[in-house]
């Protein structure tokens, strides 16, 4: 059984996996497709590091709204898009971790929500995406034990769909690996190879 992870550490974690396959994305792999539809390598990165930017501006105050005019008005990854994973991922872990953060309510643009609700949001979606972008390079996908049990349990705590629209998919049932639970209800179908 893998030791339970706090939100912070499960946030690092996850951070740390989605880097290890960035790190070894080519040149030419940048518009490769991802379980996404419609999302090639070079958009996932850049919505990943965009909602660490749009994450930091509301924890450190700014509306919804204007976080996201923010994140929107400019280019996500620029000439290095490592670097600008690496600092968008050390600002808003600091910013998570100062005292009172996570009681703290911010504005969202599903609405108001205390500090941990965002950070659980931000665990799942970096983590997933970490899969979804390792299917796209071929690397093997499969979250740390412990981080992927932090993740489900997220989604199990959430309204179907984490208000995102997400549809459950394939066998989602308890008698499945947490990882294969935890794609089938983010909605990760993962087709059998055919032969």
């Amino acid at each position: 059984m893998p030791v339970a992870l706090d939100l912070l550490s499960a946030l690092d974690a996850a951070t740390v996996q989605f880097r290890r396959h960035l790190a070894v994305v080519g040149e030419e792999q940048w518009t490769f497709a991802t379980p996404c539809p419609e999302w090639d390598v070079h958009y996932l990165v850049a919505h990943v590091v965009g909602g660490n930017r749009f994450t930091s501006l509301v924890l450190a105050g700014r509306p919804a709204i204007e976080a996201i005019e923010a994140v929107m008005g400019s280019p996500q990854l620029g000439p290095d898009p490592r670097s600008a994973f690496d600092e968008t991922s050390a600002e808003q872990y600091e910013l998570f971790n100062r005292p009172g953060a996570l009681d703290r309510v911010v504005d969202h643009l599903i609405g108001e929500l205390p500090g941990e609700r965002l950070l659980r949001m931000r665990v799942f979606d970096i983590a997933m995406h970490s899969w979804d972008l390792a299917m796209a390079i071929g690397c093997d996908g499969a979250l740390d034990p412990a981080l992927a049990e932090c993740v489900l349990d997220i989604v199990l705590s959430e309204a179907p769909g984490l208000g995102f629209g997400i549809e459950p998919c394939g066998d989602v049932g308890p008698e499945v690996s947490v990882m294969e639970r935890l794609l089938g209800l983010s909605g990760r179908c993962v087709q059998p190879a055919s032969s």
